[in-house]
């Protein structure tokens, strides 16, 4: 969502987060889901109905390919990106969460039966493996991770020459790894140097 503000000239935003459940509810009596976006009073829901709405109100630099084939196709890598590759990615961010709880818990001498079965102290081993094994752990999300560089393929961006939304879309995930906000993202990011490519050019486009 940010993304796509910025890609449309809309640099200065402001964020305010929930302060609590009945937030939630206030801003989307809907569906009770974030985010929302208040644009002068008028507020729209959800990350692509905000692309939709931003495309319909300010049409230019339009967020899908002028070719209506192609324009389908981003439309469609968008949703896989929302919904098959998001349920992989946040699969993956419990699975590292977890295991550096665990491995805390061995640090700290804590784990009860786990320990005693030597679970904790497997996982306190995997979370010491070198670099080059690091895409052993979390194995879907990394071939999700090459599902979407295959998409990408040879071109600059997603099924054109020019970015859509599902090039911000998937931007934003590719951001977070870069950003190492989950232990072993920068080196799943590394790992794929076209993907990392990909995220730099939208950053590129949108700030030029």
């Amino acid at each position: 969502m940010l993304l796509g503000l910025a890609f449309k000239g809309f640099r200065e935003v402001s964020l305010v987060a929930p302060e609590g459940p009945e937030d939630y509810r206030r801003w989307n009596p809907q569906t009770g889901l974030l985010p929302v976006m208040d644009f002068d009073g008028t507020r729209v829901p959800d990350s692509s109905g905000i692309l939709d709405w931003l495309d319909e109100r300010f049409p230019e630099p339009p967020l899908l390919a002028r070719d209506p084939r192609t324009a389908r196709q981003q439309r469609q890598l968008e949703s896989w990106i929302g919904e098959t590759f998001y349920f992989y990615y946040v699969r993956w961010i419990r699975e590292q969460m977890a295991e550096r709880e665990i491995a805390d818990r061995v640090a700290s001498g804590s784990g009860g039966a786990l320990a005693r079965l030597g679970i904790l102290d497997r996982v306190a081993e995997l979370l010491a493996d070198p670099p080059e094994r690091a895409s052993e752990r979390g194995p879907d999300f990394a071939r999700r991770l090459d599902d979407l560089a295959g998409f990408l393929g040879t071109r600059p961006f997603l099924y054109a020459d020019q970015p859509s939304r599902a090039d911000l879309t998937a931007a934003a995930f590719l951001r977070s790894l870069e950003r190492n906000r989950i232990p072993g993202g920068t080196r799943l990011s590394e790992a794929r140097p076209a993907l990392s490519a990909l995220a730099a050019r939208v950053c590129a486009h949108i700030e030029g």
